[in-house]
């Protein structure tokens, strides 16, 4: 993901919130802005430290990626729908060139956010708990590599054009928040043993210090089927709960050609999105476990201890060559597997397999109906 190194102003009464990477004054009052990080790929800075925590902001430039800003204003408002095309609400950071961002959630009460960055590796965005989970875990991917059977979806015709990053930061996003989701349900956050703080959905954000509110491990993707994927991701300028189908290219954002791009190459992925931050228009964010802490690390608390990989590109950043997939896994199995943490080993395992380790691809979007698979893990209707 990249670094943003930018501050976004909320609108509706809210105040100011980032996940770019800017410091931010720690606030206990509702309303105040979360901010998470996500991003891999090249433009953008390091990422910078989320305002949930009061972390300084990265340089602008340089090889990370920069980050996404949360803000603490519902992300409906600002920007236009961008089935239109539209501008979003959280200001795009492009930057340096090769490592990735990771997402950043911060925040104290009300707004989450992730931010997201450059383009070669890949950071990523934030995810929040399950509404469903009754205490325990969250949903969990269940099919890795794809099935055969199952849905299909029609190629996207006129969409619009974008590019997916990753990350997984382990915090809170903006969509938890009960003044984040006006009229609607948030998303139901998880412990830091991954045990669902059902509605108190006000809980402060588990990447502050003293925070009990993290991510839920059940917002892994997972295949619907060998050319159809579901999962959740940051994405500006709609409000939480929007879905939109997305259609692979065969390319990378990063430039040059990527074998992991290239084997996804008009695979379809359907969205939701859960989090807002600083990443570029038509970026989205995709929250994969080992994708990447970015600017805000809940996952050293939450993971116990557990490998991170690098902080803004995750495992894939470690890994190269040909046999990139099989590395990615050993890393996935050493933070996820040993540990019995099944939901987040089968995120990594769709990673490599259904998503061939793509790098930052390019995609084509549009805005469409959530489905049910969807929207009964999440709670949420877009």
């Amino acid at each position: 993901m990249r670094l943003c190194p930018l501050w976004i102003l909320a609108v509706v009464g809210l105040p100011i919130a980032t996940s770019c990477g800017g410091g931010r004054a720690p606030s206990l009052a509702p309303f105040a802005d979360s901010g998470s990080y996500a991003g891999e790929g090249s433009p953008g800075g390091v990422g910078g430290a989320n305002g949930g925590s009061g972390g300084t902001r990265p340089p602008t430039g340089g090889t990370g990626q920069g980050g996404k800003t949360t803000g603490g204003t519902d992300p409906g408002t600002g920007g236009v729908d961008p089935s239109t095309g539209g501008a979003h609400t959280g200001g795009s950071k492009t930057g340096g060139a090769s490592n990735a961002g990771g997402s950043k959630t911060g925040g104290t009460s009300s707004t989450g956010g992730s931010k997201t960055g450059g383009a070669s590796n890949t950071g990523g965005s934030k995810t929040g708990g399950a509404s469903n989970t009754g205490g325990s875990k969250t949903g969990g991917a269940s099919n890795t590599g794809g099935s055969g059977a199952g849905p299909t979806l029609p190629p996207i015709q006129g969409g619009l054009n974008g590019w997916a990053s990753r990350y997984w930061d382990c915090c809170k996003p903006h969509c938890g928040w009960t003044a984040n989701v006006p009229g609607g349900k948030p998303l139901s956050a998880c412990d830091v043993n991954n045990q669902s703080l059902g509605g108190n959905y006000d809980a402060k954000n588990g990447c502050e210090s003293g925070g009990q509110a993290f991510m839920c491990y059940g917002f892994a993707p997972w295949a619907a089927s060998d050319t159809v994927s579901y999962g959740f991701a940051a994405f500006n300028g709609v409000a939480c709960g929007t879905c939109f189908q997305i259609q692979f290219t065969g390319d990378s954002h990063n430039g040059g050609s990527d074998s992991g791009a290239a084997g996804i190459k008009d695979k379809q992925m359907v969205v939701q999105v859960i989090n807002i931050g600083g990443i570029e228009a038509s970026q989205f964010d995709l929250l994969i476990p080992g994708g990447g802490v970015g600017a805000m690390n809940g996952c050293s608390t939450q993971w116990s201890g557990a490998p991170l990989g690098a902080q803004y590109g995750g495992y894939l950043s470690e890994c190269s060559g040909s046999n990139r997939g099989q590395c990615v896994l050993d890393k996935c199995q050493a933070a996820f597997g040993a540990s019995g943490r099944e939901d987040l080993m089968e995120g990594c395992r769709w990673f490599v397999e259904w998503f061939n380790a793509a790098d930052n691809p390019n995609l084509v979007y549009k805005q469409t109906t959530c489905p049910e698979a969807i929207t009964s893990k999440s709670g949420m209707r877009g």
